[in-house]
């Protein structure tokens, strides 16, 4: 396997390669009594939303995207003595588990098959399956919670954009604000760490690796958009802390060609859990967005500083953001479709979060037709996805990739 060498430069060059996760057992372990917990807001069909998602990843292939199944990668890495071991250290520690269920299930799991230990890494495990490992029913009912899970699904792995997110040729390593997610972070960390794929690649870390780079620190990819290879846009809501926004414009002002960070102000509620749930850019001067995000939030823009390490700067909302950093007032912001109603449906079913697979071509949900509708009256190329499984995860196109690689605007 050929190594990749990483490259995000923007969120419109067309896509390369990208990674995705495949709906698995871990969708089918969500119900009503434990959905909340698991951040899902209703519970999936897991083979219609299999269906769902192998047309989205044709759609990706079929614009020239190589697309690489994060479970597979997780396989791989797995067939490596010492990173089994430490993955299933780590996942399956005593401050999770328990020290009994600790010390029972890692000795079991270092003689079963890979893709064993893959799917119980991944679809967690039940206090119902621990007497087949050797641990009695008792004692099980004691150490599961109240949803009878000792070791937590991990269902929103469907999200890949939100546990890593390239800037540049360096990654950002989220630290993901909620339990329910923490431990997607481990799984991430060794595919980047030890798979072929990224074998050698030594990219340079943007944020997770260093001090003070942890909970509650957090971040999310979901809150990260590449504006341009000097330019990022980061949304500071309900899943990434001021602290990490900080940490973050350091390290990059020090180490990479980012010379200006726009922070947008986000209401801390479900609707708008991530940046990209409001605002998109699906062209090299055009966004997507709904409306209320234009005017009515905070932005401030940081830069390196003069006197200081970093200069804030207050600006008259995102807009106006934008135009000034950009030096261009041909910037065309695209309304969700719909009157008062329909934009908040169409926002609530991910309307503006569309993924760009090039300059002017995106991927969007079938459902939102209004907003698809503007998109192409504004010239964009909307390419829809018939998703009606996938579209009850609260995620859209973008929310479901983690792009690794984009070729240059105009490529």
């Amino acid at each position: 396997m050929e190594p990749l060498i990483p490259n995000v430069a923007s969120e419109i060059g067309p896509l390369r390669a990208v990674m995705v996760h495949r709906p698995g057992s871990e969708i089918a372990r969500i119900t009503p009594e434990n959905k909340e917990a698991l951040l899902f807001d209703d519970l999936l069909w897991l083979e219609r939303a299999q269906e769902e998602h192998e047309r989205f990843v044709g759609m990706l292939r079929s614009r020239g995207a190589d697309v690489f199944y994060f479970d597979e990668l997780v396989g791989d890495v797995l067939r490596d003595g010492a990173v089994r071991d430490m993955l299933i250290d780590s996942v399956l520690s005593p401050a999770r588990v328990g020290p009994r269920v600790a010390e029972t299930m890692r000795a079991a799991l270092r003689d079963r098959p890979v893709d064993d230990v893959r799917d119980l890494l991944i679809g967690g495990l039940l206090e119902s399956e621990l007497e087949d490992w050797g641990v009695d029913h008792l004692f099980a009912d004691l150490v599961a919670d109240r949803f009878h899970y000792v070791l937590r699904p991990l269902p929103n792995l469907l999200f890949m954009r939100d546990n890593a997110a390239w800037i540049g040729q360096g990654v950002v390593r989220s630290v993901l604000a909620t339990p329910a997610r923490q431990p997607e972070s481990t799984l991430v960390r060794a595919v980047y760490d030890h798979h072929p794929l990224f074998s050698g690649l030594d990219a340079p870390v943007w944020f997770g690796d260093g001090d003070g780079e942890q909970f509650p620190a957090s971040i999310e990819g979901g809150d990260v958009l590449v504006i341009s290879d000097t330019t990022v846009m980061v949304g500071l809501g309900e899943r990434t802390a001021p602290a990490a926004v900080e940490i973050l414009a350091r390290n990059l002002f020090e180490r990479s060609p980012i010379e200006r960070i726009i922070v947008v102000h986000l209401r801390k509620e479900r609707a708008v859990m991530h940046l990209d749930t409001v605002f998109t850019m699906v062209d090299e001067a055009k966004f997507n967005v709904f409306p209320g995000i234009l005017d009515g939030v905070d932005v401030h823009v940081i830069r390196p500083g003069t006197t200081r390490r970093l200069d804030v700067e207050p600006c008259d909302g995102l807009a106006a953001a934008l135009r000034r950093v950009l030096d261009r007032d041909d910037l065309e912001f695209i309304p969700t479709g719909g009157d008062a109603i329909g934009r908040l449906r169409e926002q609530w079913d991910d309307g503006n979060n569309t993924l760009a697979v090039a300059p002017g071509v995106v991927v969007a949900y079938q459902r939102n037709q209004e907003t698809n509708r503007r998109l192409r009256d504004h010239g964009i190329e909307v390419l829809e996805l018939d998703a009606s499984e996938l579209g009850r995860g609260r995620g859209g196109s973008r929310c479901m990739t983690q792009p690794i690689l984009r070729g240059t605007v105009g490529s």
